[in-house]
């Protein structure tokens, strides 16, 4: 079973980022998004790329069990 714990200290310090962020409202096309992740992609290692994959995994596992937690 997994617990969430959730600071409001936390909580209220990335709202403000966030709201921060959207006051500007920068737009971006997909392919400038996909030619800007491209870029920082390709200056990550082997060994790096390959500890991101498993972080990723990590996290898409522990997603799809806290979904199906709060389904059942």
């Amino acid at each position: 079973m997994m617990t969430a714990v959730c600071h409001n200290d936390v909580l209220e310090s990335e709202l403000t980022a966030q709201n921060e962020t959207t006051s500007q409202e920068i737009n971006l096309s997909d392919d400038e998004i996909m030619r800007r992740v491209r870029d920082i992609r390709a200056t990550w290692s082997l060994s790096e790329r390959a500890a991101r994959r498993e972080e990723a995994d990590r996290r898409f596992e522990n997603l799809i069990e806290t979904i199906f937690a709060e389904a059942a």
